[in-house]
């Protein structure tokens, strides 16, 4: 492993546990066994640093939930959205629990979260308006806010796969899905 990831990875474990304020680069350095200077040469700055965790975190993301949401039905496009949840936060607990600790107050956690969100805010309704729903965009909106609220309960909340899978199935339930 290089040099680079081993900061990448300490600074993920210690902003999920800590939050990034909190975190200083010299724990960083200790964490991932090199020097702080290290730190610095490869990303300059802490919100450097953090923001490439960030952008690789959605990249992985985008690998992970592209096909699992193209070329679908309708009917098939909402219940894997509604998985989604599910699929994101089993793919990479950590990053998603420190999505969820620092998106209300940064900025760039919060850009990079509404751009993979975007394809989903543009699809959602007409989704919904082909399955003849008397408010497609109300539905969709509704049916957003609900996956944004179960992802965040997921990174927070240790539960069985087996209670997740059932809060799943019943949102799934709610759409004859």
């Amino acid at each position: 492993m290089s040099k680079k990831q081993d900061i990448l990875d300490a600074a993920l474990r210690l902003f999920t546990e800590n939050g990034v304020r909190a975190t200083s680069t010299k724990s960083i350095a200790t964490e991932a066994g090199i020097s702080e200077a290290l730190i610095f040469k490869h990303f300059g700055t802490k919100d450097n640093l953090l923001e490439e965790i960030i952008r690789k975190g959605y990249q992985e993301a985008i690998r992970e939930t592209k096909p699992f949401l193209a070329g679908q039905s309708p009917q098939e496009y909402i219940c894997n959205l509604i998985e989604l949840p599910v699929k994101l936060v089993r793919s990479n607990p950590d990053f998603w629990r420190m999505q969820y600790k620092i998106m209300p107050l940064n900025p760039i956690s919060y850009r990079y979260h509404e751009n993979f969100m975007r394809p989903s805010i543009e699809k959602l309704p007409q989704s919904f308006a082909a399955l003849h729903y008397l408010e497609p965009a109300l539905e969709a909106e509704l049916l957003l806010i609900y996956i944004d609220g179960v992802w965040k309960y997921f990174a927070a909340h240790e539960l069985s796969s087996e209670k997740k899978l059932a809060l799943i199935e019943v949102m799934k339930q709610k759409y004859n899905l």
